[in-house]
């Protein structure tokens, strides 16, 4: 039998990356990854999470970021959004409906009435939308 010491498991909801780019209006914004390293995520993409409200507004190409990967967390809205929600990145990174083709990355738990408001979803990375 084995003995462990500990856990090789991460139980944090956040990782580190650094930016691959400058990254405007950056608070609550879904992100990818490009090389080993962020990008703002773009329409139907798997984003690996969301920019925590916590950090900075504008980030620079190479700083460290950290990333929201799983849990309940926020995240701009895109547009009209209603709780239950499969959701997606838009153009702009924010939270959209996920479409047919769309990566489902969050259920929204609470709605939104227009582009611009931050809700909760909850990070779930569930695949494709058939």
């Amino acid at each position: 039998m084995a003995t462990y010491l500990g856990t090789t498991i991460n139980e944090s909801p956040t990782i580190i990356l650094t930016a691959g780019e400058d990254i405007e209006k950056a608070q609550g914004k879904a992100v990818k990854i490009i090389n080993g390293e962020i990008v703002a995520a773009t329409a139907g993409v798997n984003a690996i999470g969301v920019i925590p409200l916590s950090e900075d507004e504008t980030i620079k190409k190479g700083t460290e970021v950290t990333i929201q990967i799983k849990d309940i967390g926020a995240w701009v809205a895109g547009g009209k959004i209603a709780v239950g929600d499969e959701l997606t990145a838009d153009a702009n990174g924010h939270a959209v409906k996920a479409a047919t083709g769309n990566f489902i990355s969050a259920i929204a738990m609470t709605a939104a009435e227009e582009a611009g408001i931050i809700i909760r979803a909850q990070f779930v990375k569930a695949g494709y939308k058939a």
